[in-house]
């Protein structure tokens, strides 16, 4: 019974921060990014563009289980955030995350460039009319950047799980040379 509560409470959350925190007026917390050329900015500001905002609480322990196609466990009392970014053109820092994030790319195109030691550099392109489509995850810990492709901004939506209480939601990395 629990477990449902605590689905049931994590959907009701996240669809009220949405609608909800669509006026607020935060900038992004993630990785800074280079600074987009002057002619960039000028498209940039042309266009009307949404605000970018950040909605975050604190969660206690849940154990989802929704067998066999989703699990989510958290055995701390941690973060969940919902953001809306909007970024200009450019080539984003090499960064982790704490927890995995869920992305839907509304406007632009965002390519997700990933390092591993099994497969070294991998990239894929997102966005609304990508043959990958325009969602995507991060996994937590995973290296890796975000680049989004010119010349329109990209507008994106994350949702974050488990960041600790208060952290960034991103931890600069080294380039691992791709």
């Amino acid at each position: 019974m629990r477990s449902s509560a605590v689905s049931n409470a994590v959907s009701v959350l996240c669809a009220g921060v949405l609608l909800a925190a669509c006026s607020d007026q935060a900038t992004s917390p993630d990785a800074p990014r280079q600074a987009a050329t002057p002619q960039t900015a000028s498209l940039a500001t042309a266009a009307a563009l949404p605000e970018p905002f950040t909605a975050r609480g604190s969660i206690d322990p849940y154990f989802i289980n929704q067998a066999p196609e989703l699990m989510l466990r958290s055995s701390v009392t941690a973060d969940l955030a919902i953001q809306r970014l909007v970024t200009a053109p450019s080539v984003g820092a090499w960064h982790t995350h704490p927890g995995p994030s869920f992305a839907i790319v509304e406007q632009g195109r965002v390519m997700i460039t990933r390092y591993s030691k099994k497969d070294g550099c991998t990239s894929t392109v997102y966005g609304p009319n990508e043959s990958a489509g325009k969602t995507y995850y991060e996994v937590a810990g995973e290296v890796h950047r975000a680049t989004v492709l010119g010349p329109e901004t990209a507008v994106e939506y994350k949702v974050r799980f488990n960041t600790p209480i208060g952290a960034p939601f991103a931890t600069p990395a080294a380039d691992p040379g791709c």
